[in-house]
């Protein structure tokens, strides 16, 4: 029978250890043809929530799709939101926000055997998605920053910035990180909470300057939608990993060699034109909006990197890059099998009939 795991039950059994295990097999697998994903598919249409809002609000339906061979698994991960885009700063700020019952959100992962096709388990996709995210930037640390990198700059301090620091300290021996967000309340507590987690000092300081400057890693775990950082943070040695594809402006990218991409699959968007009246030149209502000068498509991925068909670091001096520009839904069946493996073998989560899920009819 299917199990049902939600995010408490994910959080049981999952580390960043395995999570970067799975990706890496992964990643082989996306760079020899044999794991495939299909683009991620983004819808935006009107929201009745939207009547009285100051900024442009949607109904955001995501989803994606993906199957490892090696695992044996194939996952369905989707989310039902209503978004917003909102003045932060200099940039423009994408909330999801809690709008059903208990303020709460919505998503889904389904995770299915691609023995016989059979649903395996529905899970909360929250803290999966969390741990893929962080270990993809991870695995890309591993095979880009220097071998005795150590020192750390992280811009973000939200609930994604907590695995970003994860993932840093599983790739390399971190001995300080140094945390900047806009609210000093809350780099403050992130700093505090998450350096008892990963037993690595964090230190809260009060400009982005201040927390890139003489480190070997600069990490940017941001929602933001207009770029902010620039080449000068970018010194000799240094990595730099980025969440976003809009957080470091083009000529940051630029200097980076290799700058090594997620994926050159994008999102596939479908926009009601009841919407077009809150876009602009600068502004499309859409995951990322910000317009580029970078030509995403001649750039390498991380599954070429791992496959071995382009060189990661080739001197102490090269700066590198990455940039996590677009999940795969193939993450979460290689996660996701981890994940239910493990929940499995510890008898963790609630099994739901999966007559429920099948028929006696073929559509």
């Amino acid at each position: 029978m299917p199990l049902f795991l939600n995010n408490d039950d994910v959080e049981k059994v999952i580390t960043m250890k395995d999570t970067m295990e799975a990706l890496e097999i992964l990643y082989r697998e996306l760079g020899e043809g044999k794991a495939v994903g299909a683009p991620r598919s983004d819808l935006h249409v009107p929201t009745a929530a939207a009547k009285n809002a100051e900024a442009p609000m949607a109904h955001y339906l995501k989803s994606m799709s993906g199957a490892s061979p090696h695992f044996g698994t194939a996952a369905l991960r989707f989310s039902s939101d209503i978004v917003t885009w909102r003045p932060a700063g200099d940039g423009i700020r994408r909330e999801k926000l809690p709008t059903m019952p208990g303020n709460r959100w919505l998503g889904i992962v389904l995770l299915f055997s691609s023995e016989n096709g059979e649903l395996l388990a529905i899970m909360n996709d929250g803290v999966l998605q969390r741990m893929r995210v962080g270990g993809a930037n991870g695995v890309a640390t591993k095979y880009l920053a220097r071998k005795d990198a150590e020192t750390v700059g992280l811009i973000g301090s939200g609930w994604q910035a907590g695995t970003q620091v994860m993932a840093v300290c599983e790739a390399r021996k971190i001995k300080k990180i140094k945390c900047y967000s806009p609210t000093k309340a809350h780099r403050e507590a992130f700093a505090r909470e998450t350096s008892a987690l990963v037993g690595v000092e964090i230190v809260p300081v009060d400009t982005q300057d201040e927390a890139v400057r003489n480190v070997d890693i600069i990490i940017t775990s941001t929602n933001s939608r207009k770029p902010f950082l620039g080449k000068s943070s970018l010194v000799e040695g240094i990595h730099l990993s980025s969440m976003q594809r809009d957080e470091a402006d083009d000529e940051a990218l630029r200097i980076c060699n290799p700058l090594v991409l997620h994926t050159q699959l994008t999102e596939n968007n479908s926009t009601s034109s009841e919407l077009a009246q809150f876009e602009r030149e600068d502004f499309k209502l859409r995951d990322h909006p910000t317009t580029r000068g970078i030509d995403w498509k001649s750039l390498p991925t991380l599954p070429d990197l791992l496959c071995g068909r382009i060189q990661g670091r080739e001197s102490e001096k090269q700066i590198t890059g990455f940039v996590n520009n677009i999940g795969l839904g193939a993450q979460f069946a290689a996660v996701g099998a981890k994940v239910y493996a493990a929940a499995k073998a510890r008898g963790i989560g609630r099994e739901v009939p999966l007559d429920w899920f099948t028929q006696d009819v073929h559509p």
